[in-house]
């Protein structure tokens, strides 16, 4: 029988920053992991590189467009609508906080997410999964809402439900909880004050009962709060930040016996689903798409076309999906934005169904090509065509293509640009600069979302797995751990 698995994704910590805390001793048992396991350190996200589509990613093995999910908000077509799944507290209030909670909770899982999860496809192999706090995790057992005040508002309104689906084991704060464990509410680590229980300190209690109790052969664990602090006080902060992560992870491992034990008994991936980019210190750092695109555009969480509307921005964070109404014509939206200060990059799907993108005055078109064909090969074995300058990607490609600031790039924008979720033109942003959020409100220290490396590494830590180099192979490579799975990437040598 293969090891059981503990899955510990760390939303937001940048590889360097990981690494220093690691230095300078102040993450041990993420250090220890490192050491004794494999450590990638310039492993990649999938674009937008916002924590949704990254989370799916981990879930599923599938790209933003396969997967179904590509960011905080989209624009529904068929319901004519935004969807919001979460965002800053401005945005939820504007948005409608009922609408969100039922976007994030129920919606996103049931409706829009297209791929099955680990532990849909592991719970049909007779292995039983547990999930902490993770927002993808869709399976097959139902769980009812505990926290009584929600249920109570489920009972009367047409958003909410008395109950998801989930793996066997589901845990998320105050709200749902498989068991009573004693952590939840004012007693444990929960209440309104402590978010519900959906806080790190709960989902490591959580996590350390159930490697104690060796209670699932699958175990997942999400820690956000390092994202959220980076956001609001940078990466000096995410930096101090870390040695309390640590002190998160090395609870769990103490409780399967001790780092030694731990590495022993269970085969540990410890990730980050994004990086995070330091904006600029002053307003130049807002690029705001409803002065860009003129009076013909809408920006904001309840917009819909209309006339005089014909034109709909949705960002997300350092990335941005624009939507065009029939007729519109997209050369002049590209040629408009790009003109202006902190936009980076535009991408597009053209009506031959290439990819395209742009930047800096380069263009450059590309699409997956025949694997038998004579042509370049990215460092997975991934054949493209391509057309134009690929300067545009600061891309060199002879037999190898490799890739400079800009990692997995092809690949990556491939993953987000076949999906009509993703609108007509997605945009990225140059580092410092963010399009903020589809309230109108931004970060005021970090963010992330675009194709930049600052954005789009990762790390990957793992002990009786293999260390997978992208997000989308997390998937891959724990069901081919536990037998029948696909096989993950297998990366050439694209040394020169």
């Amino acid at each position: 029988m293969p090891k059981p698995v503990l899955l510990i994704v760390l939303d937001g910590i940048r590889p360097d920053v990981l690494r220093a805390a690691i230095r300078d001793g102040d993450a041990p048992a993420l250090g220890f992991l490192a050491e004794r396991g494999e450590a990638v350190w310039d492993a990649v996200s999938v674009f937008p590189s916002i924590p949704r589509a990254g989370r799916a990613a981990i879930a599923t093995g599938e790209a933003p467009a396969r997967s179904g999910i590509l960011g905080h908000a989209w624009y529904d077509r068929e319901e004519e609508r935004v969807v919001v799944y979460g965002a800053m507290r401005e945005t939820v209030l504007s948005t409608g906080p009922l609408k969100v909670f039922h976007n994030n909770v129920w919606r996103m899982n049931r409706d829009d997410l297209l791929a099955p999860t680990l532990f849909e496809t592991l719970d049909e192999r007779g292995i039983d999964g547990a999930c902490v706090n993770f927002p993808v995790r869709r399976g097959p057992h139902e769980h009812q809402v505990r926290l009584r005040s929600v249920k109570s508002v489920a009972n009367r309104s047409p958003f909410l439900s008395g109950t998801v689906g989930g793996p066997k084991e589901y845990y998320m704060g105050d709200l749902f909880y498989s068991r009573d464990t004693g952590l939840q509410g004012r007693g444990g680590v929960g209440g309104l004050r402590r978010s519900a229980g959906i806080n790190d300190a709960y989902a490591a209690g959580i996590g350390a009962m159930l490697l104690e109790e060796k209670a699932a052969p699958f175990t997942l664990t999400y820690f956000f709060k390092g994202d959220s602090i980076t956001h609001h006080k940078g990466l000096a902060a995410q930096r101090r930040h870390v040695a309390v992560l640590d002190g998160h992870v090395e609870e769990m491992f103490d409780a399967a016996g001790g780092p030694e034990k731990a590495l022993e008994d269970y085969a540990v991936l410890a990730l980050s689903d994004h990086g995070h980019t330091p904006l600029l210190p002053n307003k130049r750092r807002y690029i705001r798409l409803g002065r860009i695109l003129g009076e013909d555009a809408s920006i904001g969480s309840r917009i819909r076309f209309r006339p005089g509307s014909e034109i709909l921005a949705v960002p997300n964070g350092r990335s941005a999906f624009l939507y065009l109404e029939e007729g519109v014509g997209r050369e002049k939206v590209v040629a408009g934005v790009l003109s202006r200060r902190g936009v980076d990059l535009a991408a597009w799907r053209d009506e031959e169904g290439w990819g395209v993108v742009r930047r800096l005055g380069r263009e450059l078109r590309f699409r997956p090509a025949d694997p038998a064909a004579d042509g370049p090969v990215d460092a997975t074995g991934r054949a493209w065509d391509l057309a134009g300058d690929p300067r545009a990607l600061e891309i060199e490609v002879s037999n190898i293509i490799r890739y400079g600031e800009y990692p997995d790039a092809l690949e990556r924008l491939w993953g987000c640009l076949l999906s009509p979720r993703c609108g007509d033109v997605v945009l990225s942003a140059t580092p410092g600069y963010t399009f903020g959020e589809v309230g109108g409100k931004f970060h005021e220290q970090s963010d992330h979302g675009s194709l930049h490396a600052s954005d789009s590494n990762v790390f990957m830590l793992a002990s009786g797995v293999k260390a997978p180099r992208r997000l989308t192979d997390v998937a891959p490579t724990l069901l081919d751990h536990f037998g029948d799975g696909i096989a993950p990437t297998k990366l050439l040598d694209t040394s020169a």
